[in-house]
């Protein structure tokens, strides 16, 4: 029975807090209008690496990389100069085993306007000379360095694709052991009949342990999904997954992670009969990858969900983010987290934005990028939403135990343009995040930044309605749903006569016991006090 319900408006705003900080990265080389950070991996706090791309006057992209020294920006660098002939280059990927060691990669133009992969090395604090990749598998002229995974100086895996010479695209990976560059080789070959092979993510746990995937294409039009371990320096043969879901012949796998040896996850899509795609993921446990999980939608009327990001704090403590398309046709976002070893629902995130001035201004659509886990309930995301008026707003949400936060902007006074997003993120620990991405300034020209100081901001302590009834005299259970219940949350009850104890509390939903000794007419309000929040009032009437 319905008594009552919440009736107080929210405020527009609440009080602002730091703003996340944001340094500008390769401006004075941007002369031609575009630059992007596409990388950023930081071993420890206050040093990282982070790399991408930017335009010189002839319209050119080069790729560049950058450094954090003691929390310091360095000047950045230019990477694949003397290769990039054809003017086309960029760093995809960066992995720092340790402070002042990095391996970034990426691809450049050569003068025939091929695409060849690069591999560049930073030892002890020097960045060394550009190295070409999968030269002679590449005879079709177009290879991709895609993703690095370094599990030590010197001991790193690299994983991309190249193309034949019939014009059909291979996956390759290519090691670095004690220092040394091996061959590019080939991978998942005798599976690749369609000519759609590529790496799409690596990671090493150890040193000759690690776990890659991406996609393979059977035949024409088709793409599954598949994984490889390596394990004392050995690796698997290729292992499908997602096979028997991929009714509608396109699944791949968007990235995998490893906490310890033998036990890891990846995640991806594939396509149903419908033509529609589902999200899934899939565990690696003591060595052996097990059946797909379909991440089965619960959020109402939502289609095309698509992990495009997923790190792991430990085993059995993954977090998995993509996208989704909701009933109204908006792109949205989600996340999914596992406990121990179940996978739990969809569920949507960053539904408001907050401004560096306070206001909460609800999201339109989202993309997430990116997500770091530095520890167990501890983590990040980041991409870019939609605000309607504001345009497009790179953003940050943090995690913490008690859940996510809302969404942060990042650069809007910068993004003048309304054109901005996180593409990669990197936590030396827990709300010690950096993000990289791209803006858009006043003369409509993409410009780099780096971003750190995020902090969890709590969903606006909101009620939407209250459920039970209050009795004329005597005790009545209560429960109050909304959004941004926190642990510090209180209530408070002004009637005489009146009074009233928490039972339970999750961030959407709270269940009060309250006793009344005196029938008074009229309705009685309950207040909600939460430390830093705007209070919020629940009426109710005994009956």
């Amino acid at each position: 029975m319905l008594s009552g319900a919440l009736l107080l408006a929210w405020p527009a705003s609440a009080a602002a807090g730091a703003s996340p900080s944001l340094v500008r990265i390769a401006t004075a080389l941007n002369t031609g209008g575009a630059a992007m950070t596409t990388a950023v991996s930081c071993p420890a706090l206050g040093a990282c690496a982070a790399g991408g791309f930017y335009t010189d006057s002839t319209h050119n992209h080069e790729a560049f990389i950058v450094n954090q020294i003691d929390g310091v920006w360095t000047a950045p660098q230019e990477v694949a100069t003397a290769y990039n002939l054809g003017g086309d280059a960029s760093v995809n990927s960066i992995s720092c085993p340790a402070v002042n060691s990095c391996v970034a990669v990426g691809f450049y133009t050569d003068a025939t306007q091929h695409h060849q992969a690069f591999i560049v090395e930073e030892t002890n604090g020097t960045w060394g000379i550009t190295q070409s990749v999968a030269t002679t598998l590449n005879a079709g002229g177009d290879a991709v360095a895609t993703t690095v995974s370094c599990a030590a100086a010197g001991s790193c895996v690299v994983g991309g694709r190249f193309e034949d010479s019939t014009l059909a695209r291979h996956a390759f990976e290519v090691e670095e052991t004690s220092g040394t560059w091996r061959n590019a080789i080939e991978i998942a070959g005798g599976l690749d009949a369609g000519g759609g092979g590529l790496v799409t993510s690596v990671n090493c746990v150890a040193v000759g342990t690690c776990a890659l995937a991406g996609q393979y294409a059977p035949r024409v039009h088709q793409t599954e999904a598949f994984v490889m371990t390596e394990s004392n320096g050995v690796w698997s043969k290729p292992q499908e997954v997602a096979g028997a879901l991929n009714l509608g012949f396109d699944a791949t796998i968007g990235e995998v992670a490893c906490p310890t040896a033998g036990n890891c996850a990846a995640g991806g899509s594939f396509e149903t009969s419908a033509h529609t795609t589902q999200s899934f993921v899939v565990n690696e446990t003591a060595g052996r990858w097990g059946a797909p999980v379909v991440l089965t939608s619960h959020i109402r009327g939502s289609v095309n969900a698509n992990i495009t990001a997923l790190s792991c704090a430990g085993v059995g403590s993954c977090s998995a983010a993509g996208d989704y398309t909701s009933s109204t046709g908006a792109t949205l976002s989600f996340v999914a987290a596992e406990t121990t070893t179940s996978w739990g629902p969809e569920l949507p995130v960053v539904p408001e934005l907050r401004s560096p001035a306070g206001a909460y201004v609800p999201v339109t659509g989202s993309a997430v990028q990116s997500i770091a886990c530095p520890a167990t309930g501890y983590c990040e995301i980041g991409g870019q939403v939609s605000t309607g008026p504001s345009g497009d707003q790179a953003f940050v949400a943090v995690e913490q135990p008690t859940g996510w936060g809302i969404a942060q902007s990042i650069a809007p006074g910068q993004n003048a343009g309304h054109d901005a997003t996180v593409l990669s993120l990197s936590c030396a620990a827990p709300d010690e995040c950096v993000a990289g991405g791209r803006f858009t300034d006043a003369a409509s020209h993409y410009q780099a930044f780096v971003s750190t100081g995020f902090t969890a901001v709590a969903l606006p302590l909101r009620v939407t309605a209250l459920h039970g009834s209050v009795p004329a005299t005597g005790a009545a259970m209560l429960v109050v749903t909304g959004s941004g219940f926190a642990t510090g949350l209180t209530v408070k009850v002004a009637e005489r006569g009146a009074s009233v104890q928490l039972v339970s509390l999750t961030p959407n939903r709270l269940v009060m016991r309250v006793r009344v000794n005196v029938h008074l007419s009229g309705r009685h309000v309950l207040t909600l006090v939460e430390p830093g929040q705007p209070p919020a009032r629940v009426t109710y009437v005994q009956h």
